[in-house]
């Protein structure tokens, strides 16, 4: 007998699976959109943040400097970092929306918008785009502090690395620290003192004048424990004066301390001081207060900045001297098959030196004998007339024959001259017999690790660092709306 009619309807789950997919297939295309599409958004996102920290970086760099440093539109500039790291992304949606530009300091604040696709989530009602937006700010200027080694750098004298002028990062150059490598008086060595418990006697920010004390073996320790907590972050003035003292003497420890430092970066101090005088108002003192040229030794350094430098080698005064010596005589015809000779390859020839040595001694150049000495004429690409036998081109360094001369021709004469090869740090300077010698590489020129402040926009020795106006104090001491 078969259930009455209500009660198999009742019982009947036919049509219950197609629910239950139906249930399903919303909540996978959930999943879906969650993965595909916001997933999409997501990315988006990361790029455009990176498009944008990267175009406020570039434009403050830009607004940093004098317009006749960098005359470059910071607006084209943002852009062009922004369109370069973000796919697809235009110079119309989006560029600088606030800033302070040109100025001792100011900020940069960028803002960038593109539509992102949606596969799946027009299924469900919603829109087949979403727009990501994304803003940066970075600000600029100078000093804040940093933790530094206790070693003095100049920024335009002692140093083939210029830090006054842009040097490129990985770009090698060298660092004289010297108590004789100038017309004046130096006895130091370019070590700093970086105590700040007693500035009215001695260290960093003292006042004009202190007595400046020996620190002992301070320096050493300082080296050895780098960046040292027990010095912490040291702050600079700049554009007003940060005056540090000299310390005095040579420490071998120091130096050996400084050699196990070969291979890293490291932060230097960055001194400040005048080629002639008078100069700027301010800059390195003697003990009464008044100015230093930079080619005498000072009581106190002017700091105005760090550069960070990578330590390549230490190199002593043994060591940087460079080599001199005299190759010939080289017994060779003339005019010989080209009429020419080439003196690097003649020295190769000879066993002189293996390589181009690094100069060659125009003055030194002599060709001897048989009989009369050929005559020598006037330095240059060519060798014509008829009263002189041979000219030397320094450029190329190679003796030219003069075929018209009164010497004999196709004969055998001899060649001697002078070169030399320079130590790891090029020629040393005039009167050295002390130098030491830092061969380093330019990682950044910067001021300050822990902030941006007020300074000269002429100057290319500032900071710049991205921040978020909405954390208190992030931006400081620049004011960003």
């Amino acid at each position: 007998m078969r259930p009455p009619l209500r009660l198999r309807l009742r019982d009947d789950e036919r049509g219950a699976t197609l629910a239950i997919v139906a249930i399903s297939l919303i909540a996978l295309f959930g999943m879906v959109i969650l993965v595909v599409d916001v997933g999409g958004l997501l990315w988006k996102r990361r790029e455009l943040v990176n498009g944008a920290d990267a175009a406020a970086l570039a434009a403050a760099k830009t607004c940093a400097v004098s317009v006749t440093r960098d005359p470059q539109n910071p607006e084209a500039v943002a852009d062009t970092w922004a369109t370069t790291n973000v796919g697809g992304l235009t110079a119309s949606q989006g560029g600088i929306v606030s800033s302070v530009c040109r100025q001792p300091l100011g900020y940069v604040t960028v803002q960038y918008s593109t539509p992102q696709q949606l596969f799946f989530a027009p299924v469900l009602g919603f829109g087949g785009s979403n727009p990501v937006t994304t803003r940066a700010t970075a600000i600029y200027g100078s000093p804040g502090a940093a933790n530094p080694v206790p070693i003095v750098v100049y920024a335009n004298s002692f140093n083939s690395c210029r830090l006054d002028q842009d040097p490129t990062p990985g770009a090698q150059c060298y660092i004289w620290e010297d108590n004789n490598n100038t017309q004046g008086a130096q006895s130091g060595f370019g070590f700093l003192d970086l105590r700040r418990d007693n500035p009215s006697r001695y260290g960093w920010d003292s006042r004009p004048g202190a007595t400046c004390p020996n620190a002992g073996n301070d320096p050493r320790t300082w080296i050895e424990n780098y960046p040292d907590p027990n010095v912490g972050e040291l702050p600079v003035n700049y554009p007003a004066p940060t005056y540090v003292c000299r310390l005095s003497g040579l420490q071998d420890s120091t130096w050996e301390a400084l050699e196990r430092r070969v291979g890293q970066e490291l932060t230097f101090p960055i001194n400040r001081c005048d080629a002639t005088l008078p100069g700027n108002p301010y800059g390195q003192i003697a003990s009464n207060g008044s100015e230093v040229a930079c080619g005498n030794t000072p009581h106190q350094y002017d700091i105005i900045g760090f550069v960070a430098l990578k330590l390549l080698g230490v190199y002593r005064p043994n060591e940087v001297q460079g080599q001199t010596g005299t190759c010939g005589p080289i017994t060779r015809p003339f005019p010989g098959a080209l009429g020419s000779y080439n003196l690097d390859q003649l020295g190769i020839a000879q066993g002189c030196f293996t390589t181009a040595p690094d100069a060659i001694d125009g003055s030194s150049v002599t060709v001897t004998g048989p009989g009369r000495d050929p005559r020598r004429g006037p330095d240059g690409s060519t060798c014509t007339g008829t009263t002189y036998d041979w000219c030397y081109d320094p450029p190329t360094r190679t003796i030219r024959w003069n075929t018209a001369g009164p010497a004999a021709d196709n004969r055998n004469y001899e060649v001697t001259f002078q070169y030399r090869n320079d130590g790891p740090c090029g020629t040393p300077p005039a009167g050295n017999n002390s130098g030491h010698c830092l061969v380093v590489e330019v990682v950044d020129v910067r001021i300050g690790g822990t902030g941006a402040g007020g300074g000269d926009p002429s100057s290319n020795l500032r900071a710049i660092q991205l921040c978020n106006p909405e954390v208190t104090g992030s931006c400081a001491p620049v004011q960003v709306p």
